[in-house]
């Protein structure tokens, strides 16, 4: 569509790219635009259409990139949280404050989750959700989340084109206040 390949643009452009911005681009390119690949290819040289990551390998890192819909009052200024549930306990770190302008990469180490054991498996992790409990929505047009365990990377999530209100009072009609995300380990 358009607004997929002026997004496609946009992120190509920047001249100040962190390594973790081409990862993020990387995982965009290849697996989330519909129409260029079908199946996750490579991030960062690795190869993530297959399980990279081993069952026992301690995930050091979760990589989100979130894809803001360009609808009236999609971003927001509240803090989300983004869930992770580890062997049936929830674990919680925050976003920051959402926008419009393109893809948005967050990096989580796994310390950042409050209270979180020091070493979680992909086999260890039930769900991942992003959390929102006040009045300010923000509606994701796409999210992507990505595992790293060392050098290697795992394809996590994967929830293309969904429009998802997120929002804690109930506002729009298809809102939800957590919203778990397709996950693919």
């Amino acid at each position: 569509t358009e607004y997929q390949e002026k997004l496609k643009s946009e992120l190509l452009i920047q001249p100040r790219m962190t390594t973790t911005l081409l990862l993020a681009c990387s995982v965009l390119l290849l697996v989330a635009l519909p129409g260029i690949h079908s199946l996750p290819s490579t991030v960062d040289g690795k190869d993530i259409s297959q399980r990279s990551i081993g069952t026992t390998a301690c995930i050091d890192e979760v990589i989100v990139m979130t894809f803001t819909s360009d609808r009236n009052d999609a971003e927001s200024t509240d803090n989300f949280d983004l869930e992770l549930e580890v062997n049936g306990d929830t674990y919680i770190a925050e976003f920051g404050t959402t926008t419009k302008d393109g893809g948005q990469l967050w990096k989580f180490a796994i310390s950042d989750f409050h209270n979180i054991p020091s070493c979680v498996t992909k086999q260890d992790i039930e769900e991942i959700a992003i959390e929102e409990d006040t009045d300010d929505a923000w509606n994701i047009q796409s999210v992507l989340t990505v595992l790293r365990a060392g050098g290697d990377y795992e394809l996590a999530t994967m929830d293309m084109d969904v429009f998802q209100w997120v929002d804690g009072d109930n506002t729009f009609s298809n809102d939800v206040r957590h919203f778990e995300l397709n996950l693919l380990i």
